[in-house]
């Protein structure tokens, strides 16, 4: 009987026991970084799917229930994921949520002043927002703070951090150091991932730059302005952006610009991203000769796992060589 009991007590504690940490991710980059330190004794449930873009996301009521039940929650920051900014606050998660933006150490960009014509992208945001006072962004008057709201546009920090290696890194850290907290009795588990994943990344950093730096001088112009992170880290010779905020399509006077742009830059690609419609990279190249390839910020397409963060890198440079090369 005694043996019987203990058998019931131990299969009662079994699920407690092999519960695992439930981290809720923001977007797939993020996921990518934490997979590779989770491994499989954590739970990974990201909120924006590896299809959609965080610029123009709604948040769902299953996603709001993915956050109340997180053990954390892993995002970029309030200038990428607006939507995720009440959530947290209103689920009390916002203390135990790991803000990569907000990361000690992390090496920030802002958005260069000097990129083409942001100024009138700037002035036709603001029109369109006039136009449409009931938009998902429209809500920056109960925030009290126009240029926090004006963050959203691509004004100030570049929240594109996924792009720097070394950025990928410090994430990797905090997303440890959770675990480890969350989870001690596979904290050795944790560690071990974490030093295989900066002798990877250092690795796949060097293949990378040696890689790219027979492009690094060909210039090129991007959907919209995004790869800071991953251009200066490999020197590379951006020229130019179609759109400063990629849920704006740009009218036919900025289309006129960027043609000439084309021309006085010598520009040898012109990069669309699989999340908006590459339609107006096709206007812009008629009857030029000037090249073009899908640029995915997101890796959509990269397959999840411990070596994802990897295989994206080497996709986004892949990217790169196939249009510059």
């Amino acid at each position: 009987m005694n043996k019987l009991l203990l058998a019931l007590g131990v299969s009662a504690l079994t699920p407690l026991a092999l519960a695992k940490p439930v981290i809720v991710t923001s977007i797939k980059p993020v996921s990518m970084v934490v997979a590779a330190i989770a491994g499989d004794k954590a739970e990974i449930q990201q909120i924006v799917s590896s299809t959609a873009s965080p610029h123009d996301f709604a948040m769902r009521p299953s996603d709001l229930k993915k956050i109340i039940n997180a053990d954390t929650v892993v995002w970029v920051g309030e200038s990428l994921e607006r939507f995720l900014e009440k959530p947290l606050e209103n689920a009390g998660k916002e203390e135990s949520s790991i803000e990569w933006l907000a990361l000690d150490g992390m090496a920030l960009h802002n958005f260069a002043k000097e990129h083409h014509h942001d100024e009138d992208e700037a002035e036709e945001v603001h029109d369109d927002h006039e136009a449409h006072g009931d938009h998902e962004h429209g809500d920056h008057e109960e925030h009290g703070d126009h240029d926090e709201h004006e963050g959203h546009h691509h004004d100030g920090v570049d929240p594109h951090v996924w792009l720097s290696p070394d950025n990928a890194r410090i994430l990797a850290k905090a997303v440890t150091a959770r675990l480890v907290s969350l989870d001690s009795l596979n904290a050795e588990y944790y560690k071990g991932n974490l030093a295989s994943f900066e002798k990877g990344l250092s690795a796949k950093d060097a293949e990378i730059r040696n890689a790219l730096n027979k492009v690094n001088k060909v210039p090129y112009i991007v959907f919209h302005d995004g790869y800071s992170y991953f251009e200066q880290h490999y020197g590379l010779s951006h020229a130019g952006e179609i759109t400063v905020s990629p849920e704006r399509k740009p009218g036919a006077k900025k289309v006129a610009e960027i043609r000439h742009e084309i021309q006085e830059n010598k520009v040898q690609c012109v990069f669309s991203e699989p999340q908006f419609s590459p339609a107006i990279v096709k206007t812009l190249l008629e009857g030029s000769d000037v090249k073009t390839a899908p640029l995915d910020p997101l890796g959509s397409k990269v397959k999840m796992g411990t070596n994802a963060y990897f295989s994206f890198l080497d996709s986004l440079s892949g990217q790169f060589l196939s249009c510059l090369g």
